[in-house]
């Protein structure tokens, strides 16, 4: 994604020791025994991912479809995009296949306590660290959780592009542009809203199911 800028805030964040650990798991496992390039680590991922939230957060205020929405939730967005993986171990989803803690499980103390905690707390209010938690577990009624965890998010996005960049692999090809141009925040018959995509940003809707299925 070439140069990612953070600001003081997300610098904190990103030197805590929690956040700093990430550099020392690796995204694919055991795949770089396979593929010798594919050594890259959870700390890049979540940078990358924390930069698309911006992109997608700054194109849907140049929209106006963040009216109505409170006003510190774009910076919530993206902190939750930055932390959205702080509670991975090595090897983790294959361990979690055979039922040691889950991931998400083992971020909540990371995230609802400690310095980064503190440093939510600072920012958001004591009920930031427990609302980029519920984000991160996909559970909170924010009409802009889809960007976090859902069928489209950002984190999908950053790591199929990585992922089939650093392996070699002429799989995983995703139109990240159009499919950032194309996302909306639509309103349900019940007043519910949500992430969505434009019709005419279906076909890259489509290049990043099937990247997915092929990388898998």
């Amino acid at each position: 994604w070439n140069n990612i800028r953070v600001d003081a805030q997300t610098r904190s964040l990103v030197d805590t020791g929690v956040f700093q650990r990430l550099r020392y798991v690796r995204q694919l496992g055991l795949a770089h025994l396979v593929y010798p390039g594919a050594t890259h680590s959870r700390f890049e991922h979540a940078l990358g991912t924390y930069h698309l939230a911006g992109i997608a957060l700054a194109l849907l205020r140049d929209q106006s479809l963040l009216r109505g929405i409170a006003e510190d939730e774009p910076e919530i967005i993206r902190a939750a995009a930055l932390l959205h993986d702080v509670g991975h171990y090595p090897f983790s989803h294959a361990l979690e296949e055979i039922g040691i803690v889950h991931h998400e499980e083992v971020a909540r103390p990371l995230i609802e306590d400690g310095p980064i905690a503190d440093l939510l707390t600072a920012r958001f209010g004591a009920t930031g660290p427990a609302r980029i938690y519920n984000l991160i577990r996909g559970v909170s009624d924010s009409p802009l959780q889809g960007l976090i965890s859902g069928s489209l998010d950002l984190d999908k996005i950053e790591y199929l592009k990585r992922d089939a960049l650093m392996c070699g692999v002429p799989y995983g090809q995703v139109d990240v542009d159009r499919l950032l141009n194309s996302l909306v925040v639509l309103q349900d018959n019940q007043g519910k809203r949500s992430m969505g995509v434009l019709e005419k940003g279906l076909s890259a809707l489509e290049s990043l199911l099937f990247a997915k299925y092929q990388m898998y």
